[in-house]
Formats: C-alpha cells, sequence, structure tokens
C-alpha cells in the first residue's frame, strides 16, 4: 500500500500545482487583456489658451487659441502662487513673458483694450502684455486661484497657436 499512497500524494500535489497555475491564469488573463483592449492615446487638440498682448495701440488685447502639444518652448524658471477667493488685481502689465497655468479658481479678464475672457482650470494664459497699462482681473468663484508661473525664456517661440478666425489686434 505505500506505492498507492505515493501514487495519491502525488496526484494531489499535481492537482495542487494545476490549480495554482489556473487561479494564476485567470486573475492575470483579464488584466493583461485590459490593457491589450485600451486604444492607443491621440493627440487630436491643444489646450486652451489665452493669449495677452500689447497691440501697436499701446493696449492688451486677447486672442483666443491653445497650445500646440508638440511644441516644446525654453523655460527659465517655474514659481507657483495662490491667491484668496474673491481677490480682484487692477490695471498691470505682465512682468515678462509668462505662462500662467491655473490649477484651482475662475477669473474673469479684463484688457485695456476693452475685451473680457474667463479663465477656468485647466486652461493657459500666455502673457506677452509687458508694455502699456496691461489687463486686471478678479475671481468670480469661491475657489483660491492657486497657479504655475512657467518663464519663458527670453527669445524664444511659444506654443501657443490662435483659433482660427481670430483677429490679430494690431500684436
Amino acid at each position: 500500500m505505500p506505492s498507492t499512497n505515493r501514487f495519491r500524494s502525488r496526484l494531489s500535489a499535481t492537482r495542487q500545482l494545476a490549480s495554482c497555475v489556473a487561479i494564476a491564469a485567470a486573475v492575470m488573463l483579464p488584466v493583461n487583456g485590459a490593457y491589450a483592449a485600451k486604444p492607443p492615446i491621440v493627440v487630436t487638440e491643444g489646450i486652451k489658451a489665452f493669449r495677452l498682448c500689447t497691440g501697436s495701440d499701446n493696449l492688451s488685447h486677447v486672442i483666443e487659441g491653445s497650445i500646440d502639444q508638440k511644441a516644446m518652448t525654453t523655460v527659465s524658471a517655474l514659481h507657483f502662487k495662490k491667491t484668496p477667493a474673491h481677490s480682484t488685481y487692477d490695471w498691470h502689465a505682465a512682468p515678462e513673458e509668462q505662462y500662467v497655468i491655473t490649477l484651482s479658481g475662475t477669473l474673469e479678464f479684463s484688457t485695456t483694450g476693452g475685451e473680457n475672457f474667463v479663465l477656468h482650470p485647466g486652461e493657459i494664459l500666455l502673457a506677452q502684455d509687458t508694455t502699456g497699462p496691461g489687463h486686471r482681473w478678479k475671481l468670480v468663484d469661491d475657489q483660491p486661484w492657486r497657479r504655475a508661473y512657467v518663464l519663458i525664456k527670453p527669445g524664444d517661440k511659444s506654443a501657443f497657436v490662435p483659433k482660427a478666425g481670430s483677429a490679430a489686434k494690431g500684436c
């Protein structure tokens, strides 16, 4: 009888191994299948952006557009700032050319050229109105304005693409 016990022991071990392999395969297949089933990410359009610029009339103007996701811009510095909800900032020019990436807060901007626009979280402001009286803003929701300033290296080209049909406004 000892050979029968040995056979049963081997059969039991083989069944346990087969069960473990089956369980592992059942667990792994859906995971691998889930990754394989996802389509590749395709960039279809840029990130919504607004460009502030100084026109030939020495007033600030806004041009709506987007950021080209394939373009590269050389930057010189990055810093962050938080301003309390309901804050305002009166007329001022941008201190230097910079991207302002809004993380939270919704703002209404006004230009000295008489234009208004609303900037939402996730949208980009390209501030290039470094001369003239500039622009002003006010927070219009209950969130603080959290943002990242990304300073563009002097002389480098931005990744801003004007919206089709948007007027150059002398900028």
